[in-house]
């Protein structure tokens, strides 16, 4: 079976949850548009570990990273900033601060992500790390130190990795059924077992997962907001 199309069908299967998203709840778009754009370009960047030892999705592009991975990365971000607001009714509540204080909150942010990029690449170049291992650890380190910082911010990180595992595998399902095959077509299935549960490899599940507990509570980390009920 040809699968060239298969990764870009993933990509619209997410964009349809995000178009749902974005129209849903007008005061979340904002958070949803960084996020997206943030991870349109980590998308591929993850790419370049993913492809040596996790997949190896084909593309139209015939090429080892296709725009494919662009638009992935833009839909799962936008969906991972704001599912847990708009299926639990929450908003954050940000305090005004001076122009000065928003910009050194700015730049903490932009910091705040060198550390687990030196872990990614780190861990997989120097450390011969799997990319699933290395993903596990630039994850799940980073999420520590935000429930460490912001005890508040648990239950939203914790809940936005279900909710985004059970995303997944709604898109895994639609995936399987326009091209029945697929993951046995694109996973190397190296570093886990060959576990399918709830239509997704066991190392997606923990994948989606991880970066939900990451991902998830980092907007309001960042604004230093606090969620109340919508």
């Amino acid at each position: 079976m040809d699968y060239r199309y298969t990764y870009l069908l993933m990509g619209l299967v997410y964009a349809l949850i995000w178009l749902i998203l974005f129209f849903w709840r007008k005061d979340t778009r904002k958070e949803m548009l960084i996020f997206s754009l943030m991870f349109s370009a980590a998308g591929p960047i993850a790419d370049v570990l993913y492809i040596q030892d996790w997949w190896h999705p084909p593309n139209l592009t015939n090429t080892g990273i296709g725009f494919e991975a662009f638009l992935v990365g833009f839909m799962i971000g936008g969906i991972i900033a704001v599912i847990y607001k708009c299926v639990f009714r929450k908003k954050s509540e940000i305090k005004k601060v001076t122009k000065k204080e928003e910009l050194r909150k700015d730049f903490k942010f932009v910091l705040f992500f060198i550390p687990p990029a030196i872990l990614f690449f780190g861990s997989f170049y120097l450390l011969n790390f799997s990319s699933f291992h290395a993903t596990i650890l630039s994850f799940v380190v980073p999420a520590i130190i935000i429930w460490i910082k912001r005890k508040d911010l648990v239950v939203q990180s914790l809940l936005t990795g279900i909710l985004l595992v059970l995303v997944a595998s709604f898109v895994y399902f639609v995936l399987d059924l326009l091209t029945p095959g697929w993951v046995n077509a694109f996973w190397y299935f190296k570093n886990v077992p060959s576990v399918i549960f709830l239509n997704l490899p066991l190392d997606d599940i923990v994948w989606y997962f991880v970066a939900g507990l990451f991902i998830g509570p980092l907007y309001d980390f960042w604004q230093k907001s606090k969620l109340v009920d919508l």
